[in-house]
């Protein structure tokens, strides 16, 4: 099974300090595609690979000094724009969660603990898949 972007993955993971097998488990995971656009129930959107949730659009347009319009585009239609939005995501959960990665990758889906543990537990099952050899 291929990752793609993996080089928009790897430098990513570089720039934020992350294990280098992280994004691509969690794509497995999100199981997004670019250009995607997937209406949650809760009326946000998940944008691109890696399925960033629209609620983010507005704190990335104000850090880069962009329109909300173009952001939103930019997570939907650009995977390595998405994939470099999503490092710094998880780096932010990460650091939230006082350096605890797996805390910090439930963040990642939700701060909710009934959500968040069990999303840990899938990208944990994706990370076997894609990395682990039986």
């Amino acid at each position: 099974m291929g990752i793609p972007y993996l080089a928009c993955m790897v430098a990513a993971a570089t720039l934020y300090h992350l294990p280098p097998r992280v994004l691509p488990s969690i794509q497995a995971t999100e199981g997004g595609w670019n250009g995607a656009a997937v209406r949650d129930s809760n009326g946000t959107v998940d944008l691109g690979l890696m399925q960033v949730n629209s609620l983010w659009v507005a704190p990335i347009a104000a850090h880069i000094h962009a329109s909300e319009a173009m952001v939103h585009e930019r997570l939907r239609a650009d995977a390595c724009f998405n994939i470099s939005a999503a490092g710094a995501i998880l780096r932010r959960d990460i650091r939230l969660a006082h350096g605890d990665l797996m805390t910090g990758i439930g963040y990642y889906h939700s701060r909710t603990p009934g959500l968040g543990v069990p999303y840990r537990g899938r990208v944990s099952d994706a990370a076997r898949r894609l990395f682990i050899r039986p």
